[in-house]
C-alpha cells in the first residue's frame, strides 16, 4: 500500500527546471485556492492539466454523501482536471494550469514527459485499487495500521529505539484517508500508542518501536 502522503514519486517542478525543458512552463497559468475550496469536480467543462506548487490537495470521490480519498497532491504532483474525482484544497494551495489541448503540443515538443505521465497514472490507478481493497477487505484499524507501516516504510529513519518517521497529515486528513470518523481514528490511534505499538515523539513525530510486531497486528485482522 502507498502512504499516498504523495501521489508519485516524480516532482514535476524539479525535473522540468532541467535545461532540456526550458520553455516548458510558459504556457502554464498560476491560480490559488483558499483551504476548503474545490480544486476541480466531476461536473465541471474545465479540461486541464496542472502541477500543484504549494500547498496539498485532496483527491476523492463522492458518493451518496459518502466520500472516498484516494490520495493526496502535494507540491511537484501533476494530474488533471478531466477526471470523475473531487480535488479539494487541504490547505491554501498554488497551482499551475494549462489546457489539455495545449499540453499536448507542449508534450509533442518534449515527449519524455508523456513517460513520467504513465508512471504517475499508474500510482494513481494503484491506489485507487488500495483504496477499494481496504474498504472491501480490511477493517479500519487495519487500514491505519498499514497507513503507518507505509509512512515508516517510505521515510522512516532507523534508530536504536525503533523507526521514526513524520506525518503532517491532521487527524481529520488520516481520518478521510482511511475511510473513518476522526474520533475513530483518533481511538484506533492512542490505543496503538497505549499499547506500545506506537511512539508519539512530538507534533507529527512518531516512532514504532518493533515494526514486525506491528506488521503482526495485520495478520487475521480483516472484515
Amino acid at each position: 500500500m502507498q502512504s499516498k502522503m504523495r501521489l508519485s514519486k516524480f516532482n514535476m517542478i524539479e525535473l522540468l527546471k532541467a535545461p532540456q525543458y526550458k520553455g516548458f512552463l510558459s504556457g502554464f497559468q498560476a491560480r490559488q485556492f483558499a483551504r476548503g475550496n474545490l480544486v476541480s469536480s466531476p461536473d465541471q467543462q474545465s479540461n486541464e492539466v496542472f502541477i500543484v506548487v504549494s500547498g496539498r490537495l485532496r483527491i476523492f470521490l463522492s458518493y451518496e454523501g459518502k466520500e472516498f480519498t484516494l490520495c493526496f497532491l502535494e507540491p511537484g504532483d501533476l494530474f488533471s482536471t478531466h477526471t470523475r474525482v473531487m480535488i479539494e484544497a487541504c490547505k491554501e494551495a498554488t497551482i499551475m494550469a494549462i489546457s489539455v489541448a495545449r499540453f499536448r503540443e507542449e508534450v509533442v515538443r518534449f515527449p519524455e514527459v508523456s513517460l513520467v505521465m504513465t508512471g504517475i497514472l499508474g500510482q494513481v490507478l494503484g491506489g485507487t485499487l488500495d483504496v477499494i481493497e481496504g474498504i472491501m477487505f480490511h477493517d479500519v484499524r487495519y487500514r491505519l495500521v498499514e497507513f503507518l507501516l507505509s509512512l515508516a516504510d517510505e521515510q522512516g529513519k532507523q534508530t536504536e529505539a525503533g523507526t521514526e518517521f513524520e506525518c503532517d497529515l491532521n487527524m481529520e486528513e488520516i481520518s478521510l484517508l482511511i475511510g473513518t470518523t476522526r474520533q475513530t481514528a483518533s481511538s484506533l490511534l492512542n490505543t496503538l500508542i497505549k499499547d506500545g505499538h506506537l511512539v508519539r515523539l512530538g507534533r507529527g513525530r512518531y516512532r514504532v518501536p518493533e515494526p514486525d510486531v506491528l506488521r503482526g497486528l495485520l495478520e487475521g485482522d480483516d472484515d
